[in-house]
């Protein structure tokens, strides 16, 4: 009887011990899943941050800059542009702040952009590119913490969404970015799984400002509107 009982005893030991680990395991994942929210928020934030400097650093100091989006290294450096030929500032400035004149085709108007911008800055001309070494923008401090990723990038110069590769956002000396919506998400929003974290940054072309929000933030058709100079 009373191995009969220490027996029984033993499988209730176990059951308890079965639900105490099930019920570690169930706070662990609830727990890894805050830290990852936590992680994307606060990584969104510092790429605000990078991208209001930028865009102070080229307007204070008369340069045109470049972030590249680099979507396998996960970095965000900044090079300096000495364009030489090809477009202007001005020029491609004006494809993505002008307003639509009465009577003009949009269709028209955006194709013609589309047509002088792509991805990469093969319009410019003649680029001479010199890496930016700076704080927040070069080396580790412009590369994203471990478990984090770009998702996607979509600027004024791209025709879709970028989710691979390196994108490109730049930054003129008189004030203005290209308007820019960057995605950035953990491990599962990468590889596109149930459940991941994915956190939005808006960039205001005017200010260089950017909003952070939780979530896919949809890219609306106004995306591409041309905008009045106040």
């Amino acid at each position: 009887m009373a191995g009969m009982l220490k027996k029984g005893m033993t499988l209730i030991e176990i059951v308890i011990v079965v639900m105490i680990v099930a019920g570690l395991m169930t706070l662990a994942a609830i727990g890894f899943g805050v830290i990852g929210q936590s992680d994307v928020s606060s990584e969104s934030l510092r790429l605000s941050s990078a991208i209001r400097y930028t865009f102070t650093s080229a307007a204070t100091t008369n340069t045109t800059l470049q972030m590249k989006l680099d979507f396998e290294a996960q970095t965000f450096l900044v090079e300096k542009l000495d364009v030489h030929g090809g477009l202007s500032e001005d020029a491609l400035r004006g494809t993505t702040f002008q307003s639509v004149r009465s009577g003009d085709d949009e269709r028209k108007i955006r194709d013609s952009r589309a047509s002088l911008l792509d991805k990469e800055d093969s319009k410019f001309g003649s680029v001479t590119r010199t890496p930016v070494d700076d704080m927040f923008i070069s080396g580790d401090d412009a590369k994203l913490d471990d478990g984090v990723y770009f998702i996607g990038l979509m600027t004024s110069h791209h025709d879709e969404i970028q989710t691979d590769g390196v994108g490109t956002i730049n930054f003129f000396s008189n004030g203005f970015v290209e308007r820019s919506v960057i995605y950035l998400g953990d491990e599962a929003a990468r590889e596109g799984r149930e459940g991941g974290i994915v956190y939005t940054v808006s960039v205001n072309p005017l200010t260089g400002q950017s909003t952070v929000e939780p979530g896919r933030v949809e890219i609306s058709s106004s995306f591409f509107e041309e905008e009045e100079a106040d």
